[in-house]
């Protein structure tokens, strides 16, 4: 299909159905000082407090207020959001909880009991939580099993349940609802599987009535198109696409937008990730891209495709930020965009036209560039490993994207946009017999031969498309960020730091160790004249990172709500979650061949999601299989395929996991647990010689 006809025509199409359906309100009111209703703060999700009580010349004063242990294994990731006095929280296996913002009392706790037992993805979704909202009276609070709770906000008791997706056809949900016009928006993943077609739901806030689905990727056209905008996407797929492809999760990136009436939705890519595995060729919509839907009628309204026919798992999935800007001598309502893909978009919010050039915020190698006139990557050979056979390519950025889905923030006072970054190639190899996306990736390869792997924080000129200032955090993955009218950013790491630096020029101000990793975005409030900075903290799955933990910093303490304050006099406990010694393995040292084998097993049927990337993980209420005990390790078979822990959220594998296949499973884990173990003795022997 001709790109530049689909582009014209598509612009086209928004304008019309822009011009007929879309309702435009009046600028966002400026929130209460004393509540932090929305994810972002704000109606345009950008993560800023006009609060500057706490500011670049107070900050240093700052200390801890209260803290809050949390009943659970599992980190904490939601951002804490505030009304009438009342913090509220997220956390894994559903679980809400409601503490008194002026002393961390806890008032109030939810848990829906999970309906366990189910498939790989539901249970690993189950294990995470990225938030939750706030609307009028209530709570609402989605589940790794599919379901949107409407809670009392006063008492946690259930308003209304609702059923958004389909757990037994390899969905979940992991991300915070959003809302906006009376109603709940929500999405769900499906752990990159490629199984089935995304979409986003849309209930009235009221009742939990189902209002609106819209599908992000077309269906088998036999069965007919539900509107014109899929019969469109389905032009930009080849032939028969239904039976290889699927994709276009919305697994966390959804924003409404007051001034137009829109819904943005950000999509991740098709699947599998190997293009030459897909029945690919075209632009394949709406994966990889934001699409703005009529947040009334679920209509399509326009799109722009971020990374079209991706190979990389260039996902767009992250919450826009939206901004009033002048480009070109022309006030426009803006969306931006930070991708995985490394470029920074800046969008008309009406019609989703390019308003200045993108440009990477960190370096790239799949692209050169964005055509201004068509909006499409300018690509380069260099990335595309699916042509280069057994050697592969270093891909920059990684599958993990240049960032993640760690909010970042911006600033009307001083213009910026500011990005937690994740800095690091990897490699990626064709491995047409690897089911999971049809490639084998070496997260770590950057880390190992001693490359690029850091997390930045990059204060990002979204006009002039170039950086202000940037810091080296750490470790790749970090936390998300608030900015303050104080001048003041701050940013928690993985390695369990809390830091405020300066706004204008990224100078360290004030720094805190709260003892356990952080990753969620901090929220602030002022109660009773007193400015408040309020952030969640505590290593585990709920992370998700548990996958590959290495991309994350060491810090492993509890999980806890802190709040901090200039009159702050609380003392933070210093017990962290130790770390025991791994034990010498039960299983003794595999045959490498028969190892390799069981690698196979492993990714193939996708055991990375909650034990981890080589076997490395086991944070939270997921045990680490390089651990395994000898009563457990007697009991492979019956928990691997019988599913004698499947309503504790084991899935049984009794299908896809043979009795052939289970000495070389075992073989894998054993080799991991030998490696783990042999280098606790090196580092042991090393200490005590430097000693």
């Amino acid at each position: 299909m001709n790109r530049s006809w689909t582009m014209k025509r598509a612009t086209l199409l928004a304008s019309i159905l822009y011009a007929a359906t879309s309702t435009v309100h009046p600028a966002p009111a400026t929130p209460s000082s004393a509540d932090w209703t929305l994810k972002g703060g704000n109606e345009y999700e950008q993560h800023f407090s006009r609060l500057k009580q706490i500011n670049s010349k107070t900050v240093a004063s700052l200390k801890l207020a209260w803290y809050a242990d949390m009943p659970t294994l599992d980190g904490l990731t939601g951002i804490p959001l505030v009304k009438d006095g009342v913090v509220y929280q997220s956390g894994a296996l559903g679980k809400a909880w409601a503490h008194d913002v002026r002393t961390g009392k806890l008032l109030w706790t939810f848990e829906p009991q999970i309906k366990f037992p189910m498939g790989i993805v539901p249970s690993w979704g189950s294990r995470l939580s990225r938030g939750l909202a706030l609307w009028e009276d209530k709570v609402l609070k989605a589940t790794g099993d599919c379901r949107l709770f409407a809670l009392d906000r006063r008492t946690g008791k259930i308003i209304w349940e609702a059923q958004s997706c389909d757990p037994a056809q390899y969905k979940t949900i992991t991300a915070a609802p959003r809302v906006g016009a009376g109603k709940v928006f929500i999405g769900n993943s499906n752990a990159d599987t490629g199984i089935g077609r995304g979409h986003v739901d849309a209930f009235d806030i009221a009742t939990g009535k189902h209002l609106w689905r819209f599908h992000t990727v077309p269906g088998d056209p036999a069965f007919g198109f539900e509107n014109k905008a899929m019969e469109m996407a389905s032009k930009s797929w080849t032939k028969e696409y239904w039976k290889t492809s699927g994709g276009g999760s919305a697994w966390e990136g959804i924003t409404y937008d007051l001034r137009t009436n829109l819904v943005y939705i950000g999509t991740d890519g098709p699947s599998p990730f190997n293009p030459s595995m897909r029945a690919g060729g075209g632009d394949e919509l709406f994966t990889n891209a934001i699409v703005a839907v009529n947040a009334d009628t679920g209509e399509y309204v326009w799109h722009y495709s971020t990374t079209p026919g991706d190979g990389w798992n260039y996902a767009a999935t992250f919450p826009v930020v939206l901004a009033d800007l002048k480009v070109g001598g022309k006030r426009h309502a803006a969306v931006m965009s930070a991708p995985k893909n490394g470029f920074f978009y800046v969008l008309d919010a009406k019609t989703g036209k390019l308003l200045n050039q993108p440009k990477n915020i960190l370096p790239v190698n799949w692209a050169s560039g964005v055509d201004m006139e068509t909006g499409r990557p300018i690509l380069m050979p260099d990335a595309q490993y699916w042509l280069k056979g057994k050697e592969g390519a270093v891909v920059s950025p990684s599958p993990m994207g240049a960032r993640n889905w760690m909010p970042m923030s911006y600033s009307p006072l001083t213009g910026l946009v500011y990005i937690p970054a994740t800095d690091y190639p990897a490699k990626i190899t064709a491995d047409p017999g690897n089911a999971v996306g049809n490639v084998d990736i070496d997260f770590y390869y950057s880390l190992d031969t001693k490359g690029r792997f850091k997390g930045r924080l990059i204060a990002w000129d979204p006009l002039k498309q170039q950086a202000r200032w940037q810091r080296d955090i750490g470790m790749p993955y970090q936390g998300g960020i608030l900015a303050t009218a104080g001048n003041l950013v701050f940013q928690g790491t993985t390695e369990g730091q809390f830091h405020a630096f300066d706004a204008q020029t990224g100078k360290t101000l004030w720094s805190f160790p709260v003892g356990s990793g952080i990753l969620a975005a901090p929220s602030t409030v002022e109660i009773d004249g007193n400015q408040l900075i309020l952030v969640a903290a505590g290593s585990g799955t709920t992370s998700s990172v548990g996958f590959a933990p290495r991309l994350s910093g060491s810090s492993n303490g509890p999980a806890r709500l802190l709040a901090f304050s200039l009159k702050g006099s609380a003392d933070l406990p210093t017990d962290t979650v130790s770390i025991k010694p791994f034990p010498e393995p039960v299983w003794p040292e595999p045959d490498p061949a028969l190892a390799r084998k069981g690698k196979d097993v492993w990714y193939v049927n996708g055991c990375e999601l909650c034990h981890g990337f080589k076997v490395v993980g086991g944070l939270g209420s997921v045990p680490d299989l390089r651990r395994i005990a000898s009563v457990r390790a007697n009991l492979f078979q019956q928990i691997v395929r019988d599913g004698i822990f499947r309503y504790t959220g084991m899935p049984m594998f009794a299908d896809s996991i043979s009795e052939e296949d289970l000495p070389a499973l075992r073989a894998y884990i054993a080799e991991q647990a030998w490696l783990a173990w042999r280098l606790q003795q090196s580092t042991e022997a090393d200490d005590k010689r430097s000693k």
